[in-house]
């Protein structure tokens, strides 16, 4: 163990005993209830105030109505829909029947969504009325293991899809009692799924355990100050580990108050929730916060973002002036962190009373971490990249049905994160790259994030990605994709002074040979920036 990386809150720390059996839900809702906080409001949803005895009373409705649809216990439940009470209760009330909950994005087209129906044996999904068609496209190849498909809200288009039912959410809970047992889960037992991003692949499942309820709340309620005071609003869909834990299920977990959107994170609707409602806690993504800068910028506003006290960003590399120019603007620090779903949440962030600027912190209290060379051996020495490895009791139990990639990534007690790290002097971490990410110009090893760092600098870009393409004769060059703010031309002339921005700050040999500037760049499910599909594009126009 390298003591430099530590903190004295984690040497300090021990993690919380962990009964045999564990009741999810009991935990997050029953028991608030109990101590009296049964019209306190748990969730703000579009503008309305939903409370802790009605949350509980429609979770209860939707178990009990799982349960009468004939679900045996552990089937999975696919849940892919907007944010919203409903959407809420489906997760929690499968969790409370016994059931498996598996959250994948919305926007995946029919034959993806077709792979998640079939890789997860669902027995029932959930969807908005606006994906029937993506199921009823489907109707001769769904697997036999579906026989319920669950409409979240009323709809013209209820017929079954073949031997499949089609329910309205409405029609589900209707007659349903409000009250309702929590099933007990052991603290081993398999509660809930996520699916991997499918940056390298595939995507895969992710396993989860029922000790996820205490560890994870527990141990991020202690970094980052939770507590029954908070109002939390949490950007990233609910499908994302980084939407649902820290902005449903850690606030739930103390009593405090969620804030959820059904649509899109745009800034204008953004700044809306946040000087309405007023959050205490805004977890959010750096694309979040430069289109949310950029539009202030636009319209010449000053929004009224006093009662945040605490800003926490994860899933991407955010340019070092966007954590000055929000300084400035706010007067508080972006608290930069990183996780993954196969860990369930983050393993290392800055906190309040821990942090420096720009890097991603130190390690989360409960998790080990190490960095690792080419060939395996630990990296001790600071500003030296290496694979960074994570041990955690709340990692992934493994992938469902991927046994190849479940030895390849969680070897012993250790997950192989992908993720290139270095740490400081003084036990910081920093975000090097991806590991399927970097690549070799001249012989020597390119990290995308260095040259994308430097595009962004300019005022004038908004975002960049850069990627390794092949010339004409096979040698490997850089090429950078470059998203302009609005009102800004690029020609040749700003291509010029942008590689003179990567020579300066980078070094020669990782200056693009091509910038493309481009309207938007892909990004994957879960809103990441999506080099994969940068290359394969640029693969298929190299072969045209």
């Amino acid at each position: 163990m390298n003591s430099l990386i530590y903190s004295e809150a984690w040497r300090e720390w021990s993690d919380p005993e962990i009964p045999d059996y564990i009741s999810p839900t009991q935990l997050m809702l029953d028991r608030h209830i109990d101590n009296g906080l049964q019209d306190k409001t748990a969730i703000i949803v579009d503008g309305v105030r939903v409370s802790y005895g009605e949350l509980l009373a429609e979770t209860c409705r939707v178990a009990n109505s799982l349960i009468g649809l004939g679900l045996p216990r552990e089937s999975r439940v696919l849940v892919s829909a907007n944010d919203s009470l409903q959407t809420i209760a489906i997760w929690l009330g499968a969790i409370r029947a016994g059931l498996i909950p598996v959250s994948i994005s919305d926007l995946y087209k029919p034959d993806m969504f077709l792979y998640f129906i079939e890789d997860t044996g669902a027995r029932a999904v959930y969807i908005d009325p606006a994906q029937l068609p993506k199921l009823r496209a489907l109707q001769e190849r769904l697997p036999v293991t579906l026989e319920k498909v669950i409409v979240n809200g009323a709809t013209d288009d209820a017929g079954p899809i073949g031997a499949v039912e089609v329910l309205s959410y409405p029609d589900l809970v209707a007659g349903h009692f409000p009250q309702m047992r929590s099933v007990e889960l052991h603290a081993n037992d398999m509660a809930y799924m996520f699916y991997s991003g499918g940056t390298t692949g595939t995507p895969k499942g992710i396993v989860h355990l029922a000790h996820d309820f205490i560890l994870v709340p527990e141990r991020h309620g202690f970094w980052w100050y939770y507590n029954q005071d908070d109002v939390v609003f949490a950007t990233s869909k609910k499908y994302f580990t980084h939407g649902l834990w820290p902005g449903v299920l850690i606030p739930l977990y103390f009593g405090a108050t969620i804030i959820l959107s059904s649509g899109p994170a745009t800034p204008a609707v953004v700044t809306e929730l946040i000087e309405t409602f007023r959050p205490t806690k805004l977890i959010t993504v750096p694309t979040i916060i430069k289109l949310l800068l950029a539009y202030f910028d636009e319209i010449g506003l000053s929004p009224d973002f006093s009662s945040l006290q605490a800003v926490y960003t994860a899933s991407e590399k955010m340019p070092p002036e966007i954590f000055e120019k929000w300084h400035a603007r706010f007067g508080h620090e972006l608290m930069d962190s990183i996780g993954s779903s196969e860990v369930t949440y983050e393993w290392i962030a800055n906190r309040p009373s821990d942090f420096r600027r720009g890097s991603l912190g130190r390690p989360l209290v409960g998790v080990e971490i190490r960095l690792v060379d080419d060939n395996g051996k630990d990296i001790t020495q600071p500003d030296t990249p290496g694979e960074c490895l994570v041990k955690s009791r709340t990692a992934c139990l493994f992938y469902w049905r991927k046994f190849d990639q479940t030895k390849a990534i969680f070897q012993g007690e250790w997950v192989h994160t992908g993720d290139q790290l270095q740490f400081d002097s003084d036990g910081y971490f920093w975000f090097a790259g991806r590991s399927n990410d970097v690549f070799k110009v001249k012989g020597m090893w390119v990290s995308p994030i260095e040259i994308e760092a430097a595009i962004t600098s300019d005022h004038r870009v908004q975002e960049a990605a850069a990627i390794c393409v092949e010339d004409g004769e096979g040698f490997s060059r850089v090429k950078a994709f470059v998203v302009l703010r609005k009102d800004v031309g690029g020609d040749e002339k700003l291509v010029a002074e942008l590689k003179a921005r990567v020579r300066a700050d980078a070094g020669g040999y990782k200056v693009p040979d091509t910038i493309e500037f481009v309207a938007e760049l892909p990004r994957t499910p879960l809103q990441k920036i999506d080099r994969k599909t940068l290359r394969e594009m640029e693969a298929g126009a190299r072969r045209q």
